[in-house]
């Protein structure tokens, strides 16, 4: 199965037989994967046009997260609709709470974002318009037969900067960046839960490679002469099949530049 007309421009470069073939080889392959990661991510209405992925809304989705090792002392359940939490369930082991477990839910009157998926699917889009850039110039370039160590820098420069965005996506989701306690305590969604959280109590809603994830932090007193507190951390989560999926086309585009980019740098006059 074939880009629809994404790369008609590109044929017409091989058809002259250029040595760039090879480049463009490669570059058909990453921008087979980034089709595949933006019709997973619903993300036809952001991208270039020729990649052919068409406009898809996303359906509500509800999973049940669960403690990584069994046990109840913490549950959640969480309904996404794209990259959004539209609500919030969760169950939570906790002393004060009436048979010991605390029990809430949010439906947010304001906008839930999980900022890693809507990062992951900004720099997909990304590194997609740039190799349709680098397509563009390079037929620009076969059609004055105008190849030369220029045309080929063009190349790596562009294999380079789409690379660093694959990179950057794979890492929103794959090296979180966790929120502060301070940050948890002030974020608005979480302040919507009802009953409200109890104030010994925070949570944090992200993911984590192919896992969606519940952190409830509970700190008490430390039980000794030093000032402070003391933390537990309880985590839940569920695997999210199609983040797994994501990632794997992203780990071939990887792949796929690595090889272009270590031949090309191989060429390079010294």
């Amino acid at each position: 199965m074939s880009i629809s007309t994404s790369l008609s421009r590109s044929k017409l470069v091989r058809a002259k037989g250029t040595k760039f073939e090879y480049a463009l080889e490669y570059f058909d392959l990453v921008l087979w994967s980034l089709r595949e990661c933006i019709g997973r991510l619903h993300l036809g209405y952001k991208c270039d046009p020729r990649l052919g992925v068409s406009v898809s809304q996303p359906q509500a989705e509800r999973y049940l997260l669960t403690g990584k090792h069994g046990g109840d002392a913490l549950k959640a359940n969480v309904t996404l609709l794209g990259d959004n939490v539209i609500q919030a369930e969760v169950a939570i082991r906790h002393p004060k709470a009436s048979g010991g477990m605390f029990r809430a839910i949010a439906q947010p009157d304001v906008q839930w974002k999980l900022q890693q998926l809507q990062d992951l699917g900004n720099h997909i889009t990304r590194a997609s318009k740039l190799l349709f850039e680098a397509d563009r110039r390079l037929f620009e370039l076969s059609q004055s037969e105008q190849f030369t160590l220029e045309s080929g820098e063009l190349v790596l420069s562009a294999a380079k900067a789409a690379r660093t965005e694959i990179s950057a996506a794979r890492n929103a989701i794959v090296l979180p960046r966790r929120k502060s306690l301070l940050e948890l305590s002030q974020f608005p969604p979480t302040r919507r839960f009802n009953p409200a959280l109890p104030q010994d109590q925070l949570l944090s809603f992200y993911i984590s490679s192919c896992r969606l994830v519940c952190a409830s932090y509970h700190m008490t007193p430390k039980q000794s002469a030093l000032q402070g507190l003391s933390m537990t951390i309880t985590i839940a989560e569920c695997h999210l099949p199609y983040l797994e999926e994501v990632l794997q086309q992203l780990d071939l585009a990887m792949t796929q530049f690595e090889k272009l980019i270590g031949n090309m740098e191989m060429c390079q006059p010294r």
